[in-house]
């Protein structure tokens, strides 16, 4: 492999670390590298395109100051919820609004998931929705070979800097029911048991 390869892609991974949504073109402009040079090293190194790159970067980050961060109880996001949610280290969310003029749902990048229950969750994302509007999630869970597909109900979205996300957004999931209308409720065994699986363990367990 070309040296010099693997010095572009550690200049890359430093900027990324100040800059994390910096474009291709500006990084190119500011690191004095072709756009195709960085993408060849990229390649090379990593086997990922820039975009890939840039976006494991940033949750590779993300989950690092989540990671860091003191857990609270509810936190001052929305409403005192009837459970409590849990951090599930390194899982992930790719988010979509359905339409009725699009025949499939075009989904984010995966984002960082901060907090889950049955109920609903909050995640990191890059595009801020008005309460209400109806989302499409897919959940991905560290050992858990599937997507999970839930869809429900922006909460809230506030303002926030980690990793480059621009916005913490939370999520009430539609009711879990049998038939159309509502979540699969084979879905809800899973994340019963996800919440097994975190659940803070008592003294004497």
């Amino acid at each position: 492999m070309d040296q010099r390869f693997r010095e572009i892609v550690d200049e890359i991974d430093v900027h990324l670390g100040l800059h994390p949504n910096v474009s291709l073109r500006l990084l190119a402009g500011k690191l004095g590298h072709a756009p195709g040079r960085i993408e060849e090293a990229l390649a090379a190194v990593e086997g990922l395109s820039f975009e890939q790159f840039r976006e494991a970067k940033r949750l590779e980050r993300a989950f690092e100051q989540l990671g860091a961060l003191s857990p609270a109880a509810n936190g001052p996001y929305d409403i005192v919820r009837a459970r409590r949610r849990l951090a599930i280290p390194r899982a992930t969310v790719r988010y979509g609004f359905p339409a009725f003029y699009r025949r499939c749902i075009e989904y984010s990048h995966p984002c960082p998931m901060v907090d889950l229950s049955r109920d609903g969750m909050a995640l990191l994302a890059d595009s801020a929705e008005s309460p209400r509007r109806r989302v499409a999630l897919l959940l991905k869970f560290p050992g858990v070979e599937r997507e999970a597909p839930l869809e429900g109900r922006v909460v809230y979205a506030v303002a926030t800097g980690i990793a480059g996300y621009r916005y913490r957004v939370g999520i009430r999931f539609l009711p879990f029911a049998a038939g159309k209308g509502g979540n699969d409720l084979r879905v809800l065994e899973v994340l019963e048991e996800i919440e097994r699986r975190y659940a803070p363990r008592t003294k004497g367990n």
